[in-house]
């Protein structure tokens, strides 16, 4: 058997597995149906505003002109994994309205209620769009902890730049996956609508 059969074969298995995995923990772990008040406990804080800061070209600025390189590249590092962490908790809170607004999209199909399934609709596709991009910035985010610890003769990375992938801004992002959650909740009759912009 030759090594591309082999290598092919055991990346055909990795792949199956990875499906098996993910189902049984959906099927363990996964909720079908979430409600507005089962999201609101799970939800996890954010801090927009540090995170803002953080993501700012003049504070890194500032700290490059004012930080010896390498007290600079222990910073980074620092700033880098609180930067993960948040993103983190975005992600989370995000999956979850995501799982509310589909439970709310399939109950407005039966009581034909057009603007919970619009604005159901809406939030769907704000969060699908964050948790992609959110990924793909965490992987990179990742990338550059292991360069700054593995690589310290290579340049030192723009953390403003984990804020946005092309034109798409994730801290807009969420803050949109917010108005939404709150205008779902709003249409919905909640009286969850200050918790819900609370916990996120």
């Amino acid at each position: 058997m030759s090594f591309d059969t082999l290598f092919t074969i055991l990346f055909l298995l990795a792949v199956i597995g990875l499906f098996v995995f993910e189902g049984l923990r959906q099927w363990i772990y996964g909720f079908p149906v979430r409600t507005e008040r089962q999201i609101i406990a799970c939800l996890r804080e954010v801090d927009l505003d540090n995170l803002k800061d953080m993501l700012s070209l003049a504070d890194e600025g500032y700290l490059r002109l004012n930080l010896a390189p390498t007290e600079f590249r222990k910073e980074q590092r620092h700033r880098i994994a609180v930067t993960l962490e948040q993103y983190g908790r975005m992600a989370h809170n995000s999956r979850l309205v995501q799982q509310w607004s589909n439970t709310e999209l399939r109950k407005s199909a039966m009581t034909r209620n057009r603007e919970v399934a619009r604005t159901s609709k809406e939030l769907n596709d704000f969060c699908i769009e964050f948790r992609v991009h959110a990924l793909m910035t965490k992987v990179r985010l990742h990338t550059w902890l292991f360069r700054i610890k593995a690589l310290p003769f290579i340049s030192i990375p723009l953390l403003a730049e984990a804020r946005r992938i092309d034109s798409f801004d994730l801290v807009y992002s969420y803050e949109q996956i917010k108005q939404a959650a709150e205008k779902l909740s709003r249409s919905c009759g909640s009286s969850y609508q200050g918790m819900l912009a609370q916990g996120m």
